[in-house]
């Protein structure tokens, strides 16, 4: 296991359970409604990234797990959405079924800011959401066209980079972080989400090679023995990116 997955087992754990009972139907279970495919990072990035942030800048645990589920159920919905097909021999209920969950799923992330008091980060993630949405059409609109490296570059950096550096800079903003370090932490996870996503949409290797190393040196700037938990987060996800 990594040593990063090993310092934030017990949290992981709460995430996944609360999720699985927060999203489980009466009628049907979660996966027989979707059948949405992942992987360790698609399960776990988003709420390491955000526990990583927290631990180094000596954060509180509570609001820090709440953040990372928030931001678990946004990445989630936003996969399901994309499950969306244009199929004309696909039955109506199954065309239904991705938005319906999809959305139901942003309506738990909001129901999770309320019950944890973190209204105040609601602007934040209404943007991403839509810088999300936004690139989903990018990406539709040009299937039939080749965009070039540099727009499917942009389309990906507002698809996952935006999330995952959104996520790093909300829980340096609750750790209580300067300015200054919230920009440094949402470079940082911008970089780790445009890797992800390069190599998820099977992009050359340099793209990825090239995120990481702009975020190693990120994290050059920051000494290794005050940050560990982040320097953690690099080793899983550059070998997860192997």
């Amino acid at each position: 296991m990594f040593p990063l997955k090993e310092r934030f087992i017990r949290e992981l754990e709460e995430i996944k359970t609360t999720m699985d009972r927060e999203i489980r139907f009466k009628a049907a279970e979660f996966e027989e409604l979707v059948e949405l495919s992942s992987d360790d990072l698609d399960e776990n990035a988003c709420p390491l990234i955000v526990l990583a942030v927290n631990r180094s800048f000596g954060g509180k645990g509570g609001p820090a797990v709440a953040l990372a589920m928030i931001m678990q159920y946004i990445f989630m919905a936003d996969q399901v959405h994309r499950l969306m097909k244009d199929d004309p021999n696909l039955k109506e209920e199954k065309r239904q079924f991705p938005v319906l969950v999809g959305d139901f799923l942003y309506g738990k992330f909001f129901l999770e800011l309320c019950k944890s008091k973190l209204l105040n980060l609601l602007a934040p993630l209404a943007q991403v959401i839509a810088e999300m949405s936004e690139a989903s059409i990018y990406r539709w609109l040009s299937m039939s066209e080749n965009p070039g490296e540099d727009r499917h570059i942009e389309i990906l950096r507002m698809e996952r980079a935006s999330i995952t550096g959104t996520a790093a800079r909300l829980s340096a903003q609750l750790a209580g972080c300067s300015e200054k370090a919230q920009n440094r932490c949402e470079s940082l996870g911008r970089e780790f989400g445009l890797a992800w996503v390069a190599r998820h949409d099977h992009m050359e290797n340099q793209v990825v090679q090239q995120a990481l190393a702009r975020a190693k040196n990120i994290l050059q700037e920051l000494p290794e023995s005050e940050v560990k938990p982040l320097y953690e987060l690099y080793h899983y996800m550059e070998t997860s990116l192997v």
